[in-house]
């Protein structure tokens, strides 16, 4: 049925998976992965891992079972799920409960079984975050100004720059000892 909530639904599961696919473009650097290239390493097949054997195998039972494709997208919906789970606590925390490693092979695993539905997302071109926003200078300086205010007690200031950081697609994230750090949604 096409209701309204269920395009909403819709909308919102295609959020989740895309995040999940993007997960290696958006946070492999920052969890030193050598390669952020959403194509599974040859040294390192999908099934080696026992976690991804898992997964394939939980995608592959559900797609075998008379075409259950539903039953497979459910299967990526739920690694897709740990993996923004997982990231959103590395922005927040600076760390992930996982290891690195076991998100780089959930990540792969997501990404080629994804592949078999003909699921697959892009990650948006870096220049339009360059030409439209502001660059990591001009952030970095703003953050400072910010923490200058903060530490003369100026809250409105401090809350104007946060707020105008955050209508351009910026989120600071304060910190113990004074640190802030920041990310683009």
């Amino acid at each position: 049925d096409f209701t309204d909530d269920a395009i909403a639904s819709a909308t919102n599961g295609w959020q989740t998976l895309k995040e999940g696919l993007l997960f290696g473009h958006n946070y492999g650097i920052q969890l030193g992965w050598q390669d952020q290239s959403a194509t599974p390493k040859p040294s390192q097949p999908l099934q080696d891992d026992l976690s991804n054997k898992t997964i394939a195998q939980q995608f592959q039972e559900a797609v075998d079972d008379d075409l259950n494709f539903a039953g497979g997208l459910a299967v990526l919906f739920e690694v897709a799920k740990g993996l923004r789970r997982e990231g959103n606590i590395l922005v927040h925390q600076g760390k992930t409960e996982t290891p690195a490693s076991e998100l780089e092979q959930q990540w792969r695993s997501l990404v080629e079984l994804a592949e078999v539905l003909g699921l697959e997302a892009q990650p948006e071109e870096e220049a339009e975050v360059s030409t439209d926003g502001l660059s990591d200078g001009e952030i970095e300086a703003l953050i400072q100004q910010r923490a200058e205010a903060r530490k003369t007690k100026n809250f409105e200031l401090s809350d104007r720059i946060r707020d105008d950081l955050q209508a351009q697609g910026i989120t600071l994230i304060d910190q113990g000892g004074g640190v802030t750090t920041w990310h683009r949604n």
